[in-house]
């Protein structure tokens, strides 16, 4: 029994997006992320709310986040938008990839990984390769 989404206002005037495959998600591909999108090419002055306002029209929302620079703490120029239910987050990237949004042709794609908490890019940052001047220093001392 195939579940029909309520009718909702196209956004950018597209028509509703085609039916799913049996396996689900477009392509036959499973959605495994559990409705994350990757939105690209926002305005560096982008808020959450205003990527909240066009994305809620497909479904709820559980987070919008726009990550920033760790070190300048400047915008990156992308978010993540995770929709509650993943076939929202399908319908949403079908009419909103290559709309206009700030005056910028954004790309919507599904996210690869989840979100990332800030200690997780910290232990990230932390983990380097020693120095060249640390193993010369070692070997000429031995």
């Amino acid at each position: 029994m195939r579940r029909y989404s309520p009718s909702r206002r196209a956004y950018g005037g597209r028509e509703r997006s085609p039916t799913r495959g049996r396996y689900g998600g477009y392509g036959g591909r499973k959605e495994n992320n559990k409705g994350s999108l990757l939105v690209r090419n926002i305005p560096l002055d982008c808020r959450p709310d205003d990527l909240r306002v066009p994305f809620e029209r497909y479904g709820p929302l559980r987070d919008v986040y726009l990550p920033h620079n760790y070190h300048t703490g400047k915008p990156r120029g992308f978010a993540f938008v995770q929709f509650v239910d993943p076939s929202d987050a399908a319908e949403a990237q079908y009419h909103m990839n290559g709309q206009m949004f700030g005056g910028r042709e954004i790309t919507v794609v599904v996210a690869a990984e989840t979100r990332k908490r800030p200690e997780e890019m910290r232990n990230r940052l932390r983990v380097r390769l020693p120095r060249a001047s640390n193993i010369t220093e070692k070997c000429i001392s031995s």
